[in-house]
């Protein structure tokens, strides 16, 4: 189903990018961790994407995530930096 509607919007929207399988099981991920519309305005909104796809796919649970992604904004972490300290815990 991914697949079918990556394809839509890329023909509905051929100006637009980022319509691929692969971004939108992210956008899918992103809203099941964190469902609540105030938080994508507010911690979310300060992180890049490609931070908050290595909180969805190096964290299991909402805590870790939430703890990491606010580290991460108060010390302006880069994503490699946000990795190493997620591996070394």
């Amino acid at each position: 189903m991914i697949e079918r509607l990556a394809h839509d919007l890329r023909t509905a929207f051929p100006e637009m990018k980022g319509f691929s399988p692969r971004n939108l099981k992210y956008v899918r991920a992103f809203v099941e961790a964190w469902p609540e519309a105030e938080f994508v305005q507010q911690a979310a909104a300060q992180l890049l994407c490609f931070h908050l796809c290595t909180l969805l796919d190096k964290l299991k649970t909402r805590e870790e995530r939430d703890w990491y992604l606010a580290c991460a904004v108060e010390h302006s972490w880069s994503r490699n930096i946000l990795e190493m300290q997620i591996e070394t815990r």
